[in-house]
């Protein structure tokens, strides 16, 4: 992982993401703040991004402090992502999922408080309750700048909006998320702001290859379903827990089948669709997750990342 990440340091990529998911051979991060601690201490000039903590599930305040401490330790150059969280992981935690949306939106709303608030103060709220709140060391940043929404539903764009922090969209058509990013922006001009680019993240996967046949020849290894599936009646289950809708259009939920590809092929076919993509989406930042289908070395995952930083990202600053 640190190899992977000093290369693309050394290449000037922005920053490195780590997700948190849990109960999942596919990702091995149940504790992003950890790896991020590790990370910090190994490469020293590029931001760390963590798409995580999952806020439904977690206690709000020890959130706020870690995340303060790790700002604090990475001399400013950590990116939040506070998140819901997956169906699959509610069960696991054994909470109502029904519950998830209030309980993120809640810790939420306390830790961005936790980080501003010059005062200690109690919080009584439906699903977390503390009679003294008081985080220290602070952030070295500010705490609502640093912060990236990755939720869809039409409530996280109101919460976004009003609470002036960024948010982020993925895994879907750039048309689709082109239309929740407009709500979104929709939501900030209705409480008095305008978010800029950078505030809108488009997470995607991306195969990039020498040339187009090369990188169709490497789609077409994709897998259509995940490595790890799950039985039928557990699939059809979160299935119905996790109809999602977005901007006015119902997005199936992605069980059992492999996330899709948003950017596929040369260096130049690959500029033209991160043009597309801003376009669309109005996006300021892309999370790239690279894939090398039909091998499993490594040498093979630092190659792309090699392309793309020596052909792909010197042509995208200005888009």
């Amino acid at each position: 992982m640190i190899e992977r990440i000093a290369l693309a340091e050394n290449l000037g990529f922005d920053w490195v993401s780590l997700s948190e998911h849990h109960y999942s051979p596919r990702i091995l991060t149940p504790s992003p703040q950890v790896a991020a601690a590790y990370v910090a201490a190994r490469v020293h000039r590029i931001k760390i991004a963590l798409l995580g903590p999952i806020v439904s599930h977690s206690n709000p305040v020890r959130i706020a402090e870690e995340l303060a401490m790790l700002d604090t330790l990475a001399d400013g150059r950590l990116v939040v992502g506070l998140l819901r969280g997956t169906p699959n992981e509610t069960l696991t935690y054994d909470l109502n999922p029904q519950e998830t949306r209030e309980r993120t939106d809640e810790g939420m709303e306390l830790i961005l408080k936790a980080w501003t608030e010059p005062h200690p103060f109690s919080w009584q709220g439906r699903h977390f309750r503390y009679r003294t709140v008081s985080v220290w060391p602070r952030p070295l940043q500010q705490a609502a700048s640093t912060n990236l929404r990755a939720r869809h539903q039409p409530g996280g764009w109101e919460f976004a909006a009003r609470n002036r922090i960024g948010l982020g969209v993925s895994y879907g058509p750039f048309e689709v998320m082109g239309k929740a990013t407009g709500h979104y922006r929709n939501q900030c001009a209705r409480h008095g702001w305008e978010p800029a680019a950078d505030q809108i993240i488009f997470r995607a996967n991306i195969i990039l290859s020498g040339t187009d046949a090369q990188a169709q020849r490497a789609m077409e290894a994709y897998p259509l379903r995940a490595a790890f599936s799950l039985s039928e009646g557990v699939a059809s289950a979160l299935l119905e827990l996790d109809t999602r809708n977005i901007a006015g259009e119902a997005r199936p939920a992605s069980i059992n089948r492999a996330l899709p590809i948003n950017f596929v092929g040369s260096a130049d076919t690959v500029i033209d669709q991160i043009r597309r993509c801003r376009e669309v989406t109005g996006a300021g930042i892309i999370d790239l997750g690279f894939n090398t289908p039909g091998t499993t070395e490594p040498a093979a995952l630092l190659e792309a990342l090699d392309l793309f930083g020596r052909k792909v990202l010197p042509h995208i600053r200005d888009i």
